[in-house]
């Protein structure tokens, strides 16, 4: 019996150790995001809510545009806009848990950019603040608003642009396509992938439309790795049959490009067919979806560091040389072996 409770005991102390082994092995990154949406919902007057704007001059000049002699004006017609009784429905609507009520979203975040810590130790963590204006249903065209403002410091999300097909109001000028990109739960995934610009290097002097599929499918493989249960169609923006579809007919879509010689071609208006958000990419054939050369960019990408598993997410990131990573990669059209 006395040799079974050591035996126990041992365990736990392994265990134990384990834990704490994990707890140091996780970094502690700089963390500073706000809900600039519940300050702005919760201003009781135009007076607050120039306060609020003037001590977050990130939203006021980051995210609207405003300047010096039109920020008071802003003020006045965020507090109107919040007055509003369709506009305060919308925005409660997006206080409800299967949007962005409760804590989930910061946490969802958090738990991103710590892994992203951990891939890449040493980048600063950016700012998130997030917002909510009615699609920028403010002043005459003077001040902007948008779903996302992205750079390696600051990051400012539109709420009410992701509110997608059960919000109460869609965001104006989005086709059906691109709204599956714009769901409450697609939100993090685009985040991830917009904000993996920053850490992808690629060779400056070669504007090749390999090369920019490339980057893309860098962008891709970072987002599929720092968030490994978001589906494809959130993250793609593809409907699950076009997913099925374009692996089932990858082989024909590569043959595509290499019958036309498209991979060294640097010319605008071929790049833009074959990356460019568009509903489908006709040129391949009329089910085809668009945006294509960005998938087959993962696709080589991922194939690639199947073909080298030991190098890190920073290695397969910064490597600049597209050509030999295609080169390296092996892919030619093939679908994964099951």
């Amino acid at each position: 019996m006395k040799f079974l409770y050591a035996i126990c005991f041992g365990l736990l102390l392994w265990f134990c150790s384990k834990e704490k082994e994990k707890e140091r092995s996780t970094p502690e990154i700089q963390w500073d995001f706000k809900r600039i949406d519940r300050e702005m919902a919760a201003a009781k007057s135009e007076t607050e809510m120039a306060a609020l704007l003037s001590k977050h001059p990130e939203i006021s000049v980051g995210y609207f545009s405003a300047n010096p002699s039109n920020a008071p004006f802003l003020a006045q017609d965020l507090f109107r806009l919040y007055a509003n009784p369709s506009l305060r429905k919308f925005y409660d609507q997006s206080q409800e848990a299967s949007f962005f009520g409760g804590d989930a979203l910061e946490k969802e975040l958090k738990e991103a950019f710590t892994k992203i810590q951990q891939e890449f130790p040493g980048v600063k963590t950016p700012k998130i603040r997030t917002v909510f204006s009615g699609f920028g249903g403010v002043g005459g065209g003077e001040f902007t608003a948008q779903n996302l403002v992205v750079s390696d410091s600051l990051l400012i999300i539109g709420l009410d642009f992701f509110m997608g097909s059960r919000g109460l109001y869609k965001a104006p000028n989005v086709y059906e396509y691109q709204m599956r990109r714009l769901e409450p739960k697609a939100m993090v995934a685009q985040v991830i992938l917009q904000y993996s610009a920053f850490l992808i290097k690629q060779t400056e002097n070669d504007a090749s439309l390999l090369s920019d599929m490339i980057w893309y499918g860098k962008g891709y493989v970072f987002a599929k790795t720092i968030l490994p249960s978001v589906p494809d169609s959130l993250l793609f923006g593809y409907t699950n049959q076009e997913i099925a579809e374009t692996n089932a007919f990858q082989k024909e879509v590569w043959e595509h490009f290499i019958d036309r010689k498209l991979l060294f071609s640097s010319d605008k208006n071929v790049k833009a067919k074959y990356l460019d958000d568009r509903p489908k990419t006709t040129e391949i054939g009329p089910a085809c979806p668009g945006s294509i050369g960005r998938w087959l960019g993962w696709r080589i990408v991922d194939s690639y560091w199947k073909q080298k598993p030991k190098l890190s997410l920073a290695k397969i990131l910064t490597d600049p040389e597209a050509n030999r990573l295609f080169l390296d990669s092996g892919y030619r059209g093939e679908a994964d072996k099951k």
